[in-house]
């Protein structure tokens, strides 16, 4: 029945969707951006772990843009997300590393940051959490992309997870910071591929839904900047290939949106495509969804 449920939620009636069970996930993030948000977010993040989810998503940005960016604030996030019972997967945002060349960020060089939020965030193939999951990472997979180690994959009831590492700021394209464009195309290229090979993989192993999680609000600077005309040409692309209900979970803005469409570069409407926005910044909240492919509305998302 769950099968036969799922295909009927496809675009693509040939496709042979594996048995799942309803999935709980939690995702949140944009958060603290203030100090005396604090201990609201120990709160939420204690709220998380009773709910005991099958997996937290964390979509980045651990700090607004204006906090020093340190590697002791990067150790005092990780051990907030370390200390949330089961698996939590976390992608990384723009304000921990391309937006750390601002004066009041400390005026760092954003690679060099970078490189040291990898180092510390993603040292092995393991989520963080109290109960890591076992990841697949692009790193690991593709010599050429060797450098994303915060590329990951994973597959949980019959549902294939994919996350990539798109940020916010025009997704680190700033022709005003030296090496900026060449660390751009470089992300971008590997992006657009573990986008691809996400969704052709879920095809391939019939699974009944994607869930792509990134920070990036690519409509934010759609048409502007062009940072993520390659992230929306993967999904467009990626969305045919696999035919089946995708929900892409992000953040950036800090509102709270589900139920709005889904649009490509040039404005087409994904029809298997349902985006979710996490709340954020000044709402410390985080979203629980459910994906049952027996349900009627197979993402159900709610706020808490």
């Amino acid at each position: 029945m769950a099968a036969e449920l799922a295909a009927c939620a496809s675009a693509d009636p040939q496709r042979t969707v594996l048995d799942t069970a309803p999935t709980t996930i939690v995702a949140f993030g944009d958060m603290p951006y203030r100090v005396r948000d604090i201990p609201a977010f120990e709160a939420l993040l204690g709220r998380i772990s009773a709910r005991k989810p099958d997996v937290t998503i964390h979509v980045g940005d651990i700090k607004p843009s204006n906090w020093p960016c340190s590697e002791e604030l990067f150790r005092i996030q990780r051990d907030y997300m370390n200390s949330v019972d089961g698996p939590l997967v976390f992608t990384p945002g723009d304000n921990e590393w391309t937006d750390c060349h601002v004066t009041k960020a400390g005026g760092h060089d954003p690679r060099e940051h970078l490189s040291v939020l990898r180092t510390r965030f993603f040292p092995d193939a393991r989520s963080l959490g109290r109960a890591p999951l076992l990841l697949e990472r692009q790193s690991d997979l593709s010599k050429a992309h060797s450098q994303m180690v915060e590329n990951a994959r994973w597959r949980m009831n019959g549902i294939r997870f994919v996350t990539a590492h798109v940020v916010g700021s025009n997704n680190g394209l700033n022709r005003d910071v030296p090496g900026a464009v060449e660390e751009f195309e470089g992300r971008d290229a590997a992006n657009v591929a573990w986008i691809e090979e996400g969704f052709a993989f879920a095809r391939s192993e019939g699974a009944a839904a994607v869930v792509l999680a990134f920070q990036a609000d690519p409509y934010q600077l759609l048409g502007v900047g062009g940072g993520f005309r390659g992230t929306l040409a993967a999904i467009a692309k990626g969305a045919k290939t696999f035919g089946g209900p995708i929900l892409v979970v992000h953040g950036d803005s800090h509102v709270f949106t589900f139920d709005m469409p889904f649009q490509d570069g040039f404005g087409n409407i994904l029809e298997n495509v349902q985006p979710v926005q996490v709340p954020g910044a000044l709402d410390i909240r985080a979203l629980q969804i459910r994906i049952d492919p027996e349900a009627r509305r197979m993402f159900d998302v709610s706020l808490f």
